[in-house]
């Protein structure tokens, strides 16, 4: 029981000096990442500070969802998912952001690699709000329910009158080892 409320004091510490490092920090600052906004280039400061902002929300989420399901968390695959997403798309967010500036600075490609970079950022914020909005409205429960029904068979009934599209043989031809024996009739594109 010392050892449980020891363990208690030292998570109650740790917790009592990282949670407010999640409210605010330099995503806020709108002079932060002034590096990544030089003269003649698209801006990637206000990406680098949305990452910066989105990664300490994320944080804020998943310490949430800690809380709210403490053991059961580990059964909420769709929100886990969403997390991983997430942090997915705010990494490449912050890798196209680095490598960008790094052509800038050592390569003739540098406005190109910006202007990539902020169109793949600008992409992704839309992908991160979606997945954002998703972790709290979705239908994890409901899609839940109906998976153990296919599971057990529920809906089996679906499938009756169902005609196979393959007709007498199979939808995939056999596939003979060597060269074709037939003429090459694929016309590129322009």
């Amino acid at each position: 029981l010392s050892d449980k409320a020891r363990a208690g004091a030292r998570a109650g510490g740790f917790y009592a000096r990282w949670l407010p490092k999640l409210v605010t920090g330099p995503g806020q600052l709108p002079r932060s990442y002034a590096e990544f906004h030089p003269p003649c280039h698209a801006d990637l400061s206000g990406h680098l500070r949305y990452v910066e902002r989105s990664a300490r929300k994320l944080a804020r989420s998943t310490f949430y969802a800690m809380s709210r399901w403490q053991g059961k968390m580990e059964t909420k695959q769709g929100f886990l998912g969403r997390v991983v997403d997430i942090g997915a798309e705010l990494f490449a967010m912050s890798a196209a952001c680095v490598r960008a500036e790094l052509l800038r600075t050592t390569e003739e490609y540098g406005r190109e690699a910006y202007q990539l970079a902020d169109v793949f950022c600008r992409q992704s914020r839309i992908r991160v709000e979606e997945l954002f909005d998703r972790l709290w409205t979705n239908t994890d429960d409901v899609d839940r329910k109906v998976v153990k029904g296919v599971l057990s068979g529920t809906y089996t009934w679906l499938e009756s009158g169902i005609i196979d599209p393959s007709g007498e043989g199979p939808w995939i031809a056999e596939a003979a080892p060597g060269p074709s024996s037939r003429d090459n009739v694929h016309r590129p594109i322009r």
